[in-house]
């Protein structure tokens, strides 16, 4: 393949974003795949992280994107570009504002028009690469013809800063320490760590970082992760469902943040999409179904072909909450204290829950709590089945947060099974008095065998979650004194996705 470094790419206000390009030996034209990022594009791999056991081992092998190897010996040109403010491009940085935005549309429309370009350019990469995937997408760029958001955030404050109101102080301090410290030029720019808790109502700061996505018209491939469900999970179900993209598919899959976008069954369905509307070959996606679902059965899965999320045909039902337990029928009313722990009885049947879940909890308290929720599989000896997390390790199989005083929702927004909170004020408890919060809780897919229970837990704290920890001592509402009514008219239930057998 060609390689160009260092390429000063103009953009609107003169600032240059730089470049690198690696394209197929030959004149071209090709069609192009870019990414951008403030984590360095001539930071190889080894030097940030290990790699991990399906990610490629060459020499231009950079965190969270494409192979160019790879990508070039079939066909495609490959884009690399530092965020403004970072590695090798110039200026201040601003990460994921609006000047972030316009800088991948430039960079966008220079690659479309190059000699070496058909024209036709595509967004690909995980995480981040995938959030400015999205965010370019709702700017319109003529030559912009696709993207693959492989487990992107759409929204900072509610799927990554601020998840139910709870400041992620864990992922937060770790990622800006090891991502972004090491890149960016000085400190000419904002540091989100000082930044961030002067924002803890979604204000102009965060509204200038949520993507429009009645605007995100292109063709859509969506990879979303179960075990994602601090980050990531959400952005790419709810990109996918509320894009105005008349082509679109979404994928849920299990494993690490990192391994499958590399696995051989990804690349070859990010090949087909590519090829199909970068290449115009309308065959390539023929067969491909709009969602594609791994179902999980304890740490297995059985992939699922469908045409929704929510699952076509899916039963809600109602998960009481009763003094000692979860059931199907309603309890009488009482109250339990808080934390709590409920489990249901062991199922005589399989059982399987799969999307979104929703928590409707009525509290009593004297003042401001956060609730942490989270659900675990038990196994027929009561034992927890855990979840695959980003790194590897195990993770709850669904969790969800809210700051009570951030228990306002959209009526316009929100669903039954997924509550919408405008998060832009805080309204005080009155003392005393019951009080319905309802919680989101980020999908999930659980399946449960004959013998097996669902747990769920009502916690003051998550510090047990390492960097994916809610744990900022001043930014903390420590549940003290709370009351959880269940049964009667105050009656507190989970929302389940049940989903009938065959």
């Amino acid at each position: 393949m060609q390689i160009d470094r260092d390429v000063a790419v103009p953009t609107r206000d003169g600032s240059p974003i730089v470049v690198d390009v690696f394209r197929p030996d030959g004149h071209g034209p090709f069609p192009v795949i870019a990414s951008i990022s403030p984590y360095g594009k001539d930071v190889h791999w080894p030097e940030r992280y290990p790699h991990y056991e399906h990610v490629p081992h060459n020499d231009h092998m950079v965190w969270e994107t494409p192979d160019p190897e790879w990508w070039t010996a079939r066909g495609y040109a490959l884009l690399r570009a530092d965020t403004r403010g970072t590695g090798k491009s110039p200026g201040r940085m601003d990460l994921y504002g609006p000047q972030d935005a316009e800088d991948f549309h430039d960079v966008v429309e220079w690659a479309g028009v190059q000699p070496w370009s058909t024209g036709k350019v595509a967004s690909s990469g995980i995480s981040w690469l995938a959030m400015m995937g999205w965010r370019v997408a709702a700017l319109q760029p003529p030559h912009l013809a696709a993207v693959i958001a492989w487990e992107g955030a759409t929204d900072l404050y509610r799927e990554a800063a601020f998840q139910g109101g709870l400041y992620a102080h864990g992922f937060m301090e770790f990622w800006w320490a090891r991502q972004i410290e090491p890149q960016r030029h000085g400190t000419d720019g904002d540091d989100w760590r000082e930044v961030l808790p002067q924002h803890p109502l979604l204000d102009d700061f965060h509204r200038a970082r949520v993507t429009d996505l009645d605007r995100v018209t292109v063709p859509l491939l969506s990879a979303g992760n179960w075990g994602a469900l601090h980050l990531h999970l959400r952005g790419n179900l709810e990109g996918w469902r509320r894009a105005a993209s008349p082509d679109k598919w979404l994928v849920v899959h299990t494993g690490t943040h990192i391994d499958p976008y590399y696995a051989d069954w990804a690349v070859d369905l990010q090949l087909r999409f590519l090829d199909r509307f970068l290449k115009d070959q309308p065959e390539r996606m023929d067969g491909v179904p709009p969602v594609q679902l791994a179902v999980r059965h304890g740490r297995e899965v059985v992939w699922r072909d469908t045409t929704d999320l929510p699952l076509p045909g899916t039963q809600w039902r109602e998960l009481h909450l009763g003094e000692k337990d979860l059931s199907w029928t309603a309890p009488e009313p009482a109250t339990v204290g808080y934390p709590a722990t409920l489990d249901t009885a062991p199922v005589t049947e399989p059982l399987e829950l799969t999307g979104p879940v929703a928590l409707r909890l009525w509290v009593s308290a004297d003042q401001d709590f956060d609730v942490f929720a989270r659900l675990q599989h038990l196994d027929a000896d009561g034992s927890p089945i855990p979840a695959i997390g980003p790194l590897g390790g195990d993770v709850p199989m669904a969790m969800g947060w809210l700051r009570a005083s951030h228990r306002e929702t959209d009526p316009e927004l929100s669903l039954p099974y997924r509550p919408w909170h405008p998060h832009d004020r805080a309204v005080p408890l009155t003392p005393g008095e019951p009080t319905l919060l309802e919680v989101e809780i980020w999908p999930t897919s659980i399946t449960l065998a004959p013998g097996e229970r669902l747990r769920l837990e009502l916690l003051t704290e998550d510090s047990d979650m390492g960097m994916m920890a809610h744990d900022r001592a001043d930014l903390r509402r420590p549940a003290t004194g709370v009351t959880v009514h269940v049964g009667g008219e105050h009656a507190s239930h989970l929302l389940v996705p049940v989903i009938p057998a065959g």
